[in-house]
């Protein structure tokens, strides 16, 4: 039986930030993605300034770069110009493709179309019959992590999600849209790309069916004009139910350990982050993490905001225009909260 040092079960953001980071040290390292491309997961594909903080992406990977936003509720609209991008959008693939490379390039191997099918105390199974052994397992594998499941964390907190993706050559058109007559708790975006605009919204089975979403989501785009026939449909759950994520010498990340927001569904500063963490305790630094401390609280913050929503019934939209209303008069803070979401 073959045994590496470090297992990454999964190829996405943070399996692969979390190799990059293991690199150099003398590790053997190998990344098992069950996918046969890099990427593939469905996205609206944005990228704030907190992910480039941790992620030299390079220039020609941008598809825009969006200065302005648009915040609008029941009663009012905010818009927001800025002197550095809110958001940059890539095309997720192209991004998977070329972390997958950097970590390559490092010397480590990286694995598609294996997936695990079974996890034991010091190896895992793929569907392909392999057994690998391992010192340190990262699991970096999703909303489904076979990881997780070993370690026996219920995953009971989830986002169903869909989007559609517009033609579109028109202006940058970054949008979040706060109308609890539609979205219930939880908001619709508008996300510019290169040839096409996403547009979509998501919202916690347990407390408004997927049907009732589709319906009011279409009333919604219907409102705004947006033309569906000729849309491309995506639909992805994210998980946001995280119970933990060092349990040494088995670590999850991003996805995995539950790290997504239940508010925003933004996952992929979690997923370099907690990669990142993951790769510090392999590499001996038993110290707390504070990046890692500061993402947990930011988790924390949005969360709790979101089970007030839940519970706010009939005055949801109350909340939400005063919000609105506080960010249009007061600049300082429309700065202070976009910075902070960017």
């Amino acid at each position: 039986m073959k045994k590496y040092d470090v297992i990454i079960v999964g190829a996405g953001p943070a399996g692969l930030h979390c190799a990059a980071k293991l690199s150099g040290h003398g590790l053997e390292v190998l990344v098992l993605e069950k996918k046969k491309a890099f990427g593939e997961k469905v996205c609206a594909g944005g990228l704030t300034r907190k992910d480039l903080a941790l992620l030299e992406v390079p220039e020609n990977l941008f598809e825009r770069k969006v200065y302005v936003s648009l915040l609008v509720s029941s009663l009012f609209r905010n818009y927001s110009r800025f002197q550095m991008p809110v958001l940059y959008t890539v095309d997720r693939r192209k991004l998977g493709e070329w972390m997958a490379e950097e970590v390559r390039s490092k010397g480590i191997e990286v694995r598609t179309g294996s997936r695990v099918s079974r996890v034991e105390k010091d190896r895992i199974y793929t569907e392909k019959g392999e057994e690998i052994g391992y010192r340190y397992l990262v699991g970096a594998d999703g909303i489904n992590s076979v990881v997780r499941r070993y370690l026996r964390l219920p995953a009971e907190k989830k986002i169903f999600t869909f989007q559609y993706r517009i033609p579109w050559k028109g202006e940058n058109r970054f949008e979040i849209h706060m109308d609890s007559r539609y979205f219930h708790s939880w908001y619709a975006w508008v996300f510019p790309h290169d040839r096409y605009l996403v547009i979509g919204t998501g919202g916690d089975t347990r407390y408004i069916s997927p049907a009732k979403m589709k319906k009011r989501f279409f009333k919604w785009a219907e409102k705004q004009g947006f033309d569906l026939n000729k849309a491309t449909y995506e639909s992805f759950p994210i998980s946001y139910d995280y119970r933990g994520w060092d349990f040494d010498p088995v670590f999850l990340t991003g996805e995995a350990a539950g790290l997504a927001s239940g508010l925003t569904g933004e996952g992929i500063y979690q997923a370099l982050v907690s990669g990142e963490a993951a790769a510090a305790r392999i590499l001996g630094n038993k110290e707390p993490l504070p990046a890692m401390e500061r993402m947990l609280r930011y988790n924390r913050i949005q969360n709790n905001f979101l089970r007030i929503m839940i519970k706010s019934g009939l005055v949801r939209n109350l909340i939400f225009n005063f919000i609105l209303f506080l960010l249009k008069i007061n600049t300082r803070l429309n700065r202070r909260v976009t910075k902070g979401f960017s």
